[in-house]
């Protein structure tokens, strides 16, 4: 799963989830890369649906670990002055990992 970022009215790079904990980015701008890094890589939380009194009313994942929390995480961006649009998915290279 791939999406490409605009901000402004320009360009600011594409990401895509490659595996859990694992999204390769392609982002020139240092600050952009930094806070992509950085807004994938975090946690958030989640209300859960608690059938038990042992389970946790509360549940916390990385943005980054399944393709639907990516594809959340990516619109959510939006609130942030990001477009996000999903675009074709490129070839996965064996054995790269998070960038």
């Amino acid at each position: 799963m791939r999406f490409e970022f605009d901000r402004g009215g320009r360009s600011v790079g594409s990401a895509q989830w490659e595996g859990p904990g694992q999204v390769r980015l392609d982002v020139s701008d240092t600050r952009e890369r930094a806070f992509l890094q950085d807004w994938f890589a975090s946690e958030v939380t989640y209300l859960a649906t608690a059938f038990d009194e042992d389970d946790e009313a509360f549940q916390q994942r990385r943005r980054d670990w399944t393709p639907w929390e990516f594809e959340r995480a990516c619109h959510a961006l939006e609130g942030r002055g990001y477009r996000a649009r999903r675009t074709p998915s490129e070839a996965v290279e064996a054995g790269r990992g998070a960038s």
